[in-house]
């Protein structure tokens, strides 16, 4: 049984909670901890029986393994010093505030011999494992994906493009790694200080085109992935966990059928057997590091937009 303890417990943190309560037979839920005091006490109130650590280094102490789920710009520091203390990490995305910790970390784990997971839970919903049998030695022409949420204030200390597009980069980047020719970017910002809307498409050299929306002022949630090969085309809905698949182009869709699942419980599932087997996770530090840098290209890109649209306004 793995000891695990929990640091940042705001909402997506409790989620993670909830999950890990449930999987008492891989883990043993140690501790919890966050910066702000008051919200380890709610957690007491709630759970009475989990113990609320004041010090990172003492919960670091108490287990084998942490779960980091506090705010981005944290990730690289609890990160680090929880490898350099020989535990196992579990990381949600995106995997550090920017491509340098990312790099850093990438290196520490190579340096301490670590186990990193970085959590693309999308990689783990019952739909896309289902979509991805089906483009097993496929090759990718076109890759469209579009991920909106009505706006919320959490998420808000990165761009939209860290928060949400993050997701779908990683699934594109885990079936197609062609060299980019080219990208296109709109943004718009809104609601926070960063990108609060961005499509972007960019062209491969080897001809393959993916075109991304994420959006988090939009009216309604919606993530989808619509994928085309030479052989078949897919439609993905992750939000209802549905697959349609269309294997010639005179042929109507059919619906596949997909076993229901819990992403999340699944990913940490998988954070388990992989750890106590000494196997590599689905999305470890390498892909967590990949999906970071395209994101990052993106969001240059973004931000340079926005500030040509907002040097406009003020002429």
């Amino acid at each position: 049984m793995i000891r695990i303890g929990i640091v940042g417990l705001g909402y997506l943190g409790r989620i993670h909670l909830q999950v890990l309560q449930g999987l008492s037979a891989a883990f043993q839920l140690v501790g919890v901890h966050d910066r702000h005091p008051e919200k380890a006490k709610e957690i007491q109130q709630i759970y009475p029986t989990i113990a609320v650590f004041d010090d990172y280094d003492n919960l670091l102490d108490a287990t084998d393994a942490i779960g980091i789920i506090a705010s981005t710009p944290s990730h690289y520091e609890l990160a680090n010093l929880a490898l350099r203390k020989g535990k196992a990490v579990f990381i949600e995305k995106p995997m550090c505030a920017t491509l340098q910790e990312a790099t850093n970390l990438l290196g520490v784990q190579i340096e301490t011999n670590g186990f990193v997971q970085v959590g693309h839970v999308e990689r783990f919903n019952p739909a896309w494992l289902q979509a991805s049998k089906l483009l097993q030695q496929q090759a990718i022409r076109t890759f469209q994906a579009s991920r909106c949420a009505p706006f919320q204030s959490r998420g808000t200390d990165v761009s939209v493009v860290f928060d949400l597009m993050i997701h779908d980069l990683d699934i594109l980047l885990s079936l197609h790694n062609s060299a980019i020719k080219s990208m296109v970017v709109e943004a718009r910002s809104e609601q926070s200080s960063f990108a609060d809307s961005v499509e972007v498409q960019l062209t491969f050299e080897d001809g393959c085109v993916a075109t991304l929306a994420a959006s988090r002022i939009a009216t309604d949630k919606q993530r989808s992935l619509a994928i085309q090969t030479a052989a078949l085309s897919l439609d993905i809905d992750l939000l209802q966990q549905q697959v349609q698949v269309q294997r010639s182009a005179h042929a109507a869709f059919e619906q596949i059928a997909v076993l229901p699942g819990n992403a999340l419980q699944s990913q940490w599932q998988d954070f388990a057997n992989c750890l106590q087997s000494g196997f590599s996770p689905k999305v470890g530090a390498v892909q967590g590091l990949s999906a970071l840098e395209l994101a990052e290209r993106i969001e240059l890109l973004a931000q340079v937009q926005l500030q040509q649209k907002s040097n406009h306004s003020i002429q």
